[in-house]
């Protein structure tokens, strides 16, 4: 009779307990599952060890090219990756041909002159500075952080430079006239805005021709310039895989002039993937890029095929992106010159949803996550601020992203 008494007692006793348990409401549960990746304006990014220790490719985007927090915040977090996370390759949005030479140059140059050779107006700014000094630094160590480039457009004239460089002894016609043939590339975007079909056919067709030949041109030198080692075999390797790009990624009939960007993406991907095989096998990779380039699965209402998409589908858990978005601030928009104010209000907006939990930067992990009452709204379309992308978009963050990190407040980039 003791032991059916016992028994008795011990569910008897769990019946308050069960009862008490109410679902968390979805701000509760985001409050308990996200880190804070900030503490006092420290950064803090030990208990990302446990979440991305295995992946080999952290995929950092960013909801505009024009927020002075995300370069300082990705700056600090890139170099976290590679001093505790073994993370040895920085690959940013940027030329190919400019970024790869200009890093194997990179005994005569200065970490601010690295950046003005290598990046796009827009990324050239104070707040990624301590990131070029670390990589000036460890570039003579036995642990460097590599920096490499994949765009299949030019960031920078550095690639112009060097290729006028190299031609003048072997073809002083084409070295005269490299760098002019190479603005063919923005005459031509110009041709296909305004609808001149014959502008836009003109200025392509020079654009692959002087990258098709300046090829022919070097392939036939090869063997000299390396002996003399004007060219190491890897800057020729670069040379020709970023002239190839060139000519393939502007090979498009008028008809479908407008769909060239998705071409790009198709291409950086195959880039990012030809460094990550051929030219850095055994190495951990960060990505820079903005949020539409780093996404795993498109935005609601967007067919695109980007740069994300072909790398999960090839690296698949070994990709891992993670989506950024900021409450409110200030954007700069570089193609105008404008600063644009903006603060997504949204109750349903990812940015209000992270803001209302009171955390600095708090990080979500999506990779393992459990659809809940608590969580059914990241299975669900929400809406966040991607200026680049148009303004507010909608998107369902567990297909799109493996991890989402959301910062309060950012001003416009700082800019020399």
């Amino acid at each position: 009779m003791k032991r059916y008494t016992i028994i008795l007692l011990a569910l008897l006793g769990s019946i308050p307990y069960s009862c008490s348990q109410k679902p968390l409401t979805p701000s509760e549960w985001l409050m308990e599952n996200t880190l804070e990746l900030q503490r006092d304006d420290v950064s803090d990014f030990a208990q990302l060890k446990e979440v991305r220790q295995e992946k080999r490719i952290v995929a950092l985007g960013e909801s505009s090219h024009g927020l002075g927090a995300y370069y300082d915040m990705k700056s600090a977090l890139a170099i976290y990756l590679h001093k505790e996370m073994g993370f040895e390759v920085l690959a940013m949005e940027g030329g190919l041909g400019d970024i790869n030479l200009a890093y194997a140059d990179m005994d005569t140059i200065s970490p601010k002159s690295l950046r003005d050779y290598t990046l796009f107006g827009n990324f050239k700014a104070q707040e990624v500075d301590t990131l070029f000094r670390y990589i000036k630094e460890t570039s003579t160590s036995e642990k460097p952080l590599i920096y490499a480039g994949y765009d299949t457009q030019f960031s920078s004239s550095y690639f112009i430079t060097k290729m006028v460089r190299l031609l003048a002894p072997i073809n002083k016609t084409m070295s005269d006239s490299f760098s002019t043939r190479m603005y063919s590339f923005q005459k031509s975007f110009q041709a296909a805005r305004n609808n001149d079909s014959l502008g836009y056919i003109k200025h392509r067709d020079i654009y692959i021709k002087n990258a098709t030949v300046a090829s022919a041109l070097i392939q036939e030198k090869r063997d000299s310039l390396v002996q003399s080692k004007t060219l190491s075999n890897e800057e020729y390797l670069i040379i020709q895989k970023t002239l190839e790009m060139y000519a393939r990624s502007t090979n498009v009939p008028y008809a479908d002039r407008f769909m060239s960007y998705q071409l790009r993406d198709e291409l950086m991907a195959e880039n990012l993937v030809w460094l990550l095989e051929e030219v850095y096998p055994d190495k951990k990779i960060i990505v820079w890029a903005h949020n539409s380039h780093v996404e795993k699965n498109a935005a609601e209402g967007y067919n695109s095929k980007m740069m994300g998409h072909y790398l999960k589908e090839h690296y698949k858990a070994d990709y891992y992106s993670i989506g950024l978005f900021t409450y409110e601030g200030d954007i700069y928009q570089f193609w105008t010159g404008e600063t644009i104010p903006f603060k997504n209000n949204d109750s349903t907006a990812i940015e209000k949803r992270f803001f209302n939990i009171h955390k600095e930067i708090p990080f979500l992990d999506l990779s393992d996550l459990k659809q809940t009452s608590s969580t059914q709204w990241l299975f669900e379309t929400t809406t966040g601020f991607e200026l680049e992308n148009g303004g507010t978009i909608p998107f369902i963050p567990i297909d799109r992203f493996d991890a989402i990190l959301s910062i309060k407040t950012s001003g416009i980039p700082t800019y020399d």
